[in-house]
């Protein structure tokens, strides 16, 4: 679509978050899209990988997502019309479903300190923490003249391995209103959010990891 916001690009460490935005420079061409990233603070994801030594060990497979979502083009959802689209001249820095499962595995290893998190391939994992995500783009209820709304919903299930027996599924819904109607504030409460999301996810599945 012809993206009818206007984006500025700055660098900007968004809230506690780590989101970050910045434009690459183009000699020539069509002209350059504004990329966009999650990623889990630094400092925090650093100490927790290091300090991990716990028994317990919960894989993260990349996260289920629509197709829509499945691309590194940053995806938003007319709600009158039922239709997907996405904004012009802007992406994410990889595909959306790479960044959540990262983003995810980095919130985990804080959130869960004395446990081994990290991608399919550890050794000996006990649990598979498998996410659906169902819903994460901003929500225009008409044309896109006005902030939208920011919704993400989740599906999470806890798997025991090598039994693949389910221990629990739940899922978290989070939505809120955009302070603006410009890609930097809407991107950056949307990792915000998603923030949020997993977050809570993350408490209610931490009960079911033994020793976690």
């Amino acid at each position: 679509m012809k993206n009818q916001l206007i984006v500025h690009c700055s660098f900007l460490f968004a809230l506690s978050l780590g989101l970050s935005a910045c434009i690459s420079v183009n000699l020539g061409g069509p002209p350059p899209a504004t990329v966009f990233t999650l990623e889990a603070p630094e400092g925090q994801m650093k100490a927790t990988s290091m300090h991990a030594r716990g028994s317990t060990v919960v894989v993260v497979p990349k996260p289920e997502v629509p197709a829509a979502l499945a691309t590194d083009r940053i995806a938003l959802f007319f709600e009158q019309d039922r239709r997907m689209d996405y904004y012009a001249d802007a992406k994410w820095s990889g595909k959306l479903d790479d960044l959540v499962q990262e983003f995810l595995i980095n919130r985990a290893q804080e959130k869960l300190p004395r446990a081994v998190v990290g991608k399919p391939g550890l050794a000996s994992g006990n649990y598979r923490l498998a996410v659906k995500v169902t819903s994460l783009e901003p929500v225009y209820k008409g044309a896109a003249d006005k902030p939208p709304r920011l919704d993400v919903e989740m599906t999470v299930t806890v798997i025991d391995l090598p039994e693949e027996r389910v221990r629990t599924q739940f899922t978290v819904k989070k939505s809120a209103p955009a302070s603006e109607n410009r890609l930097t504030p809407i991107t950056a409460e949307l990792g915000k959010l998603l923030q949020s999301a997993i977050d809570e996810a993350l408490a209610r599945a931490a009960p079911q990891f033994a020793a976690a």
